[in-house]
């Protein structure tokens, strides 16, 4: 009868561990999180050969890790402006809360990737004509823990978060409906390959190392938000003694267009080749870097290492602690 006991107990107190350390997750929903994100545009009406200054603006009522916006707009009217070969964010103004502490980046060059691969209508989008006439200005935000003193921000209030110009090839009598938010590039639970969604914390812990959600329900042009449940995705993992590639979450364009160059800032933690492989040397955190050979394209990969659910029953039934971290 003692063994029994004990064994009950034993069981009990691993779960409890198990949970504790997050391992095995409650099944109970989330209250709904919300962004709200419109376009302005500082005219209503133009003529042939005036700028246009086109704003995003933001509010949400959670903290926020990560974010991507693809801004469509009809490339007969419109050409963008201050476009930069060697800097593909260069036509974008970063502004407000979310210019001061997040890494932000763009691109104008409307990468083929977003029509034929990012969106969940391809069969409209990856049309020739469709692709030749509207065209795509893409500006992202990633939470960095040397800025703002680590915190994440929240924009209770609406906020502008970036700006950018476009010239008017022909007079537009109304511009409405020509620069525009599509829900078909919209990242959600069922549909992953989006480009465009507002990552949140799971909780809202103000430390960026505690952020795991990446893309949930979006509100946009009043509309109301869906009350679902969020599905979780977590900064990009790799489990202990496991390899994973991250060239996969690089579009085909910037795999074309540049040599790359992969660096990991902490070694011990995680490892990465030359094509991008990554290796899981230890439980942590540590960011992973691609950056081209002539220098015009960065983009860092927070990797964290974690050990699977049989490795932490090695670990605390088997006294793995001993010999297998």
């Amino acid at each position: 009868m003692k063994k029994t006991f004990s064994k009950i107990i034993s069981v009990c107190l691993l779960i409890t561990m198990l949970f504790g350390m997050g391992i095995v997750s409650s099944a109970a929903s989330e209250s709904s999180y919300v962004a709200t994100f419109s376009i302005d545009t500082d005219k209503a009406s133009v003529a042939k050969g005036e700028d246009v200054t086109v704003s995003v603006n933001l509010k949400t009522n959670y903290y926020i890790y990560s974010m991507e916006v693809p801004v469509i707009y009809d490339g007969d009217a419109f050409e963008v402006q201050n476009t930069s070969k060697t800097s593909l964010k260069s036509f974008l103004s970063f502004k407000g809360t979310l210019a001061k502490s997040y890494r932000t980046n763009g691109n104008w060059k409307s990468p083929a990737d977003f029509y034929t691969n990012r969106n969940s209508n391809t069969g409209y989008w990856s049309k020739k004509e469709v692709m030749d006439r509207y065209k795509i200005a893409f500006a992202s935000w990633t939470a960095d823990s040397t800025l703002n003193g680590g915190k994440a921000v929240k924009l209770a209030n609406e906020e502008t978060i970036v700006t950018f110009v476009l010239k008017a090839k022909k007079d537009i009598k109304k511009i409405d409906g020509l620069i525009f938010l599509s829900s078909d590039f919209q990242k959600t639970s069922d549909f992953a390959g989006g480009r465009w969604f507002c990552g949140r914390s799971k909780t809202d812990k103000i430390d960026v190392n505690n952020f795991v959600a990446v893309g949930q329900t979006l509100k946009y042009e009043g509309s109301a938000p869906k009350q679902e449940e969020v599905k979780e995705e977590g900064a990009f993992v790799v489990n202990y003694k496991a390899t994973a590639s991250l060239k996969d979450e690089l579009n085909s364009t910037i795999l074309k267009d540049y040599k790359l160059k992969w660096s990991s800032s902490d070694e011990s933690i995680v490892t990465v080749d030359d094509d991008g492989n990554i290796y899981g040397v230890k439980a942590g955190t540590a960011t992973v870097t691609a950056k081209s050979t002539d220098g015009k394209f960065t983009k860092t990969f927070d990797v964290q290492v974690n050990y699977s659910v049989l490795q932490w029953i090695i670990i605390i039934v088997l006294f793995g602690w001993i010999w297998y971290i």
